[in-house]
Formats: C-alpha cells, sequence, structure tokens
C-alpha cells in the first residue's frame, strides 16, 4: 500500500548484481528506470488523472506557496498587469521532500517547473534533478530571483517587509514595525528574532491574506510573478 500523502516514506528495493546484491533506498533519482516503474505504475495513474491534466504544471511547496501567487497573480491581473498565464496549473506537494518523487513520476511526457525557496535545506536533492535530467535547468526557479537582494529567501520575501508584518500582525494579533526587525534577511528569520520565538505557522499570515484580500493594498508594485509566457 502506498501513502500518495507520505511519498518521503517510500523505499525502493533495487538487485544492484552480485557485488552489492539488493539495496533498499529513498533516493528515486539514483536508481533506473526499470526499478522505479512499479512505483510508477502504482502511483502513476492516480497522480496524473488528479492532478496533472495539461504540459504546464507548476510544482509548489505548500498551500501558503498556492494562496499567495494565486492571489498576487489575481490582484495584477486585475491591475491589468503581467500575470500568472492561466495555462500553467498550480500544485502543492506537501514540502520540498516530494518534489523528487513528483518529478520522477510523472517523467518528461508532462513538463513540470518547480518554485522552491532559496533556503538551503533539500535545495541540493531538488536541483539533482537537473543533472538527472529529469528537470530542464529553467525549470527550477528560486525565490531569490523575484526577492529584490534577499538571500536564502522564503516565498514570504515576495512581500516587502512592511507589507508582510500587516498579514502577521493581523494572524497573530501583534503589533510588529519594520523598526522591530534586525537585519536584511529572509522575513522569517527576522520576526523569529524579534518574537525570540521560532516562526512554523506559515499557513495563518496566508489564510488571512485569503480570507480579508479586499482589505489588503490592490496595487503589489513589488511583487514579479515569475510564469507569464
Amino acid at each position: 500500500m502506498v501513502e500518495t500523502a507520505r511519498l518521503d516514506r517510500v523505499r525502493i528495493v533495487e538487485d544492484r548484481g552480485p557485488a552489492a546484491g539488493a539495496v533498499v533506498t529513498d533516493e528515486v533519482l539514483a536508481v533506473t528506470g526499470d526499478s522505479l516503474f512499479p512505483l510508477q505504475a502504482a502511483l502513476g495513474y492516480d497522480i496524473a488523472q488528479s492532478l496533472f491534466v495539461g504540459p504546464d504544471n507548476l510544482l509548489v511547496e505548500g498551500a501558503s506557496d498556492y494562496t499567495y501567487l494565486t492571489l498576487i497573480s489575481d490582484l495584477l491581473k486585475e491591475s491589468g498587469r503581467t500575470h500568472l498565464d492561466e495555462r500553467w496549473r498550480m500544485l502543492t506537494v506537501g514540502g520540498a521532500t516530494h518534489i523528487p518523487v513528483f518529478v520522477a513520476l510523472i517523467g518528461t511526457n508532462l513538463q513540470a517547473t518547480v518554485l522552491i525557496d532559496s533556503t538551503p535545506a533539500g535545495f541540493a536533492k531538488i536541483k539533482s534533478l537537473a543533472n538527472k535530467g529529469l528537470l530542464a535547468p529553467k525549470r527550477l526557479l528560486l525565490t531569490d530571483t523575484f526577492t529584490d537582494g534577499v538571500k536564502d529567501s522564503d516565498i514570504e520575501d515576495l512581500f516587502s517587509p512592511g507589507d508582510y508584518l500587516k498579514l502577521y500582525n493581523a494572524a497573530f494579533g501583534t503589533a510588529l514595525k519594520v523598526n522591530d526587525l534586525n537585519g536584511k534577511d529572509r522575513i522569517i528569520a527576522r520576526i523569529t528574532r524579534a518574537t525570540d520565538s521560532p516562526f512554523t505557522e506559515h499557513g495563518r499570515p496566508a489564510d488571512t491574506l485569503l480570507r480579508k484580500r479586499d482589505t489588503h493594498p490592490r496595487r503589489p508594485d513589488n511583487v514579479t510573478v515569475p510564469l507569464s509566457g
């Protein structure tokens, strides 16, 4: 039984010949196509039929990524500016660790573009998708490209610090100001230092934007949606 919601728990058994014998691995990128085929057969139909219905698929890590990109694109469209082309189907995969499995499963017949946070965790494994020919280099997008100089950025850094703090304060009932944040690094790290508490509830500010979208600024001047063509 394969749980599609827990692809990170999948293990593949591969016969690597007399010298190495049978090897159990979770590295879907390191096995041959024959070894990957049973997993593709078990999951491919379900995933392809329910998720990948067209050639242009944008994979993002989580629900907050989906919410931000969708709403920002909607606002840009309403303003007559460049927005996410409607042919792109945005899909959440439940975390960066799931992305290699999804890309390996859909293969090269259905193209996927990946947008991920630029934080080091998990980036090396995802970058190896391009090295192994499973993902064209131009289809691996990092948030650093769109965050106006913020290094090791997160999806939240698409917003200016002031705009994101409006969402954060509304979500958590706080009154943080930009002057309370030290440094010029990613906004999540700056909030963590200011509150002396790890920031893990990424979904709450996104939910606030979703519920109160009409009360927030409608001119996202500093935001760029990466896929328009």
